[in-house]
């Protein structure tokens, strides 16, 4: 596993990548415990046992540290699951002193992981999972995304109980708090799913009712799957969209699956000229070269018919009339950039297949 070690005087910390089989067990650094921990611990000793904190609960894990092998082991897992960590995390220890550690967890994408306040609670022998999870999973200056975990349908999770409880973080920076009202779920495919907001008072907790369960069941969503929502309308009636992100797609997927999708960036200039062109690469890849009609469907699920023609001698082809409302419904801008799916339906009546052209997620 490949691991660096920094220190400051008071504090030393190192860090570590989150690799497979990251649950089973965590290595300390050889140079960190040669320099800081060899000599509190015995050698040959296989039952240390360090303490574990973090900003994300006021609880304490209890971890066996293995003297001989410098590896967290026994109670390891535990603060694993705890913290919903996965392969391609980041966790940074801080030792502060007898043999106790503050560990900081970030994404893959280099930002620190911020947590629901309600996901950590101490696993008994009869309760070794915990309720539904939530955390943000965005950067600091991102505030609108967040991600789910759906439990096991054979717990007393939110898929039984029909709600799902957002992070608190999330709610405030988006204005959710102290509102009840409905709040319409996207998939990602812009079909909508009607829930309900609500608020309460005492705990202080968010979360969606009558409607959540629903939207799980008929998206085909399985128990311990992470979905990533994006709030994309705060007004009303708000409106949270399910993306496709690292932690929805399916990992095997394969590099043909993955030229469905196209990222546009939108210039001033394709404004200003009433121009929007499809790359010929794409087109080609996806054999529709010779289709002169393509769906555009934004968000919402609204599906606007536009024509596409030859642009030029290498295969690109533009957009007809269509493309503009179609980046207003989905609150696209100039200078800003849209990641879009190919999706192909079959014609009963006809052999021939539609090609629609949907929006996804602004990147």
């Amino acid at each position: 596993m490949a691991n660096a070690s920094a220190s400051s005087p008071i504090n030393p910390h190192f860090f570590q990548p989150l690799l497979p089989g990251f649950q089973s067990h965590l290595n300390v650094p050889i140079a960190f415990y040669s320099k800081h921990l060899k000599g509190t611990t015995d050698e040959g000793n296989a039952n240390a046992v360090v303490k574990l904190r973090s900003d994300a609960s006021d609880l304490t894990w209890e971890v066996k540290m293995d003297g001989r092998s410098r590896r967290l082991t026994q109670g390891w897992q535990e603060f694993t699951t705890s913290h919903d960590l996965g392969v391609g995390d980041i966790v940074i220890f801080r030792h502060d002193g007898d043999l106790l550690f503050h560990v900081t967890t970030f994404g893959p994408s280099c930002c620190e992981i911020q947590y629901n306040d309600d996901v950590f609670q101490r696993s008994s022998d009869s309760d070794k999972e915990t309720n539904q999870e939530t955390r943000e999973a965005v950067s600091p200056s991102d505030k609108s995304c967040f991600v789910a975990r759906v439990t096991p349908s054979s717990l007393p999770s939110s898929l039984r109980k029909d709600a799902l409880f957002l992070p608190r973080g999330f709610s405030r920076s988006n204005g959710l708090m102290n509102r009840e009202c409905e709040i319409i779920l996207l998939n990602e495919y812009g079909k909508p799913w009607t829930a309900f907001l609500r608020y309460h008072k005492t705990k202080g907790d968010v979360y969606l009712r009558r409607g959540w369960r629903n939207f799980c069941h008929e998206n085909q969503r399985k128990a311990n799957g992470l979905l990533t929502f994006k709030l994309v309308e705060a007004g009303t009636r708000p409106v949270l969209q399910l993306c496709l992100s690292m932690y929805t797609q399916d990992s095997s997927s394969s590099s043909t699956s993955q030229d469905r999708f196209l990222t546009l960036t939108l210039t001033h200039y394709n404004f200003k000229s009433s121009k929007l062109c499809l790359p010929a690469t794409f087109l080609k890849l996806n054999g529709i070269t010779s289709a002169r009609k393509i769906i555009l469907v934004d968000r919402y699920g609204i599906k606007r018919t536009t024509s596409l023609k030859p642009d030029n001698n290498y295969g690109r082809m533009r957009l007809g009339k269509g493309w503009r409302e179609f980046c207003e419904a989905n609150g696209v801008k100039a200078g800003e950039s849209c990641k879009l799916e190919l999706i192909e339906e079959e014609e009963e009546e006809e052999d021939t297949a539609t090609h629609l052209l949907k929006f996804c997620t602004k990147v």
